[in-house]
């Protein structure tokens, strides 16, 4: 199975398709041009071994247009690739058609061609897709009720009709199934897009509201603290107490600042496409340290990088930042000062089709009540939380949003272990 998906996978070309319906679209093409390959290469040695010759010219014609098709679809002409072999399909079938006085079965194909149509130009060109239609529906009228033929064919043993009608109609099956599983494939994922775009409208009106009373919560306290603060440095003369109250507003203003980054920080991952570059954790690791020098405990701890230097991923930077930033500052922040081993490890692990990104310490841990927790919106999970309880909500819609996963294990006193799994992006996206 994999040998066939990979063999689509190059017939679909190394460009990345953005749409559910023009990918299963494309790999419709894909399949009925190796039906109409298989078909025609078939038909060719049926016809060789039965001494039939003739028909050599109609049978390579279907090849070759199978062949140009795949390769009009690998460089996405999509509409020239359906158009070409529609165009050589109804011409080949009306040939045969037209002198089909011993019913092997080849009008049924003038169905095919019809769904085929339908199939692939859709709504999108629907003047294509009917125009194919009458096309297919003019020409089975014309062989039937045409009394000359164009092409001249042999006598046909009994046996031999038999044989033609059973594959023609086998072919013809195929044929209709792929395309009628197309269409019910297309349909069950616009369902289930609908479903999780209604899921997702629901869990945003429900942010939303959360959202709006934890901010303007959050907005205003350290806003209110640096007026109260100001009332009182308007009444001292006192130098040392307006150096204190001078460093509190500091204090408050930086808090406000990065409540404000994080919002934005969400708000860039949830409305920004995914920008894929090639991305070495190492170097970003050490970029991201270097620039929380600035905490109140940093450099109490061990910061251990686990990561080779020339490790190289294909990843969205900006979005791993935002994760190692907000993990690695909370390592930081709830670090254990009793512990005189105090560390923070990051690792980093490639697999075939997977990568893991892994951050640990030894810090003062999570209640194990709070676990269940800590992804949620404005969450705080212990007494010494300062933050605005966004950073691991944050974390989460990021790797959600590049299509991993997050897991935590932690126990109170002994420290917390992030594990986050990605899957392997093999190319660039452009």
């Amino acid at each position: 199975m994999k040998v066939w998906q990979k063999l689509v996978a190059w017939m679909l070309g190394p460009e990345p398709i953005l749409s559910i319906v023009e990918y299963k679209t494309s790999t419709l093409r894909v399949v009925l041009s190796l039906i109409g390959i298989g078909a025609g290469t078939a038909y060719l040695f049926i016809d060789r071994f039965n001494g039939i010759y003739g028909n050599d010219i109609y049978y390579l014609a279907v090849v070759t247009s199978g062949m140009l098709t795949i390769y009009l679809n690998r460089l996405r002409y999509y509409k020239m690739a359906s158009i070409i072999y529609m165009v050589t399909l109804n011409t080949v079938i009306f040939l045969f058609t037209d002198n089909d006085s011993y019913y092997t079965g080849v009008y049924i194909f003038y169905i095919c061609t019809g769904l085929t149509g339908f199939a692939l130009f859709g709504r999108q060109h629907i003047y294509f897709a009917m125009g194919f239609v009458i096309l297919a529906i003019g020409l089975f009228l014309l062989a039937y009720w045409n009394e000359g033929s164009i092409i001249e064919r042999p006598d046909l043993p009994p046996a031999l009709i038999k044989n033609y009608l059973t594959i023609n109609f086998i072919v013809a099956i195929i044929i209709c199934t792929s395309i009628i599983y197309f269409l019910i494939s297309i349909n069950f994922h616009t369902e289930k897009q609908l479903l999780e775009q209604n899921k997702l409208l629901a869990k945003a009106n429900a942010e939303l509201d959360q959202f709006a009373y934890s901010v303007s919560h959050d907005l205003r306290a350290p806003l209110s603290s640096v007026q109260g603060i100001i009332n009182l440095y308007k009444h001292t003369d006192n130098q040392a107490e307006k150096e204190e109250m001078v460093a509190k507003i500091d204090g408050r203003v930086k808090t406000l600042d990065l409540f404000i980054r994080k919002i934005l920080d969400h708000s860039r991952n949830s409305r920004m496409d995914i920008f894929y570059e090639n991305v070495y954790p190492a170097q970003l690791v050490k970029e991201i340290v270097g620039e929380l020098d600035h905490m109140r405990d940093f450099g109490k701890q061990e910061i251990k990088i686990d990561i080779p230097d020339h490790l190289m991923i294909v990843t969205d930077k900006s979005r791993l930042r935002i994760i190692l930033s907000n993990l690695l500052s909370n390592a930081i922040k709830y670090y254990d000062p009793q512990k005189v081993n105090a560390y923070i490890r990051i690792e980093a692990l490639v697999a075939d089709e997977y990568w893991k990104l892994i951050v640990s310490d030894n810090g003062i841990g999570i209640e194990e009540s709070q676990l269940s927790k800590i992804f949620n919106m404005f969450h705080r999970a212990n007494d010494r939380s300062e933050g605005s309880g966004l950073g691991l909500y944050i974390v989460e819609e990021v790797c959600k949003k590049l299509a991993g996963s997050i897991t935590v294990t932690s126990k109170s006193g002994e420290g917390s272990r992030f594990e986050m799994t990605f899957p392997v992006v093999q190319q660039v996206a452009t």
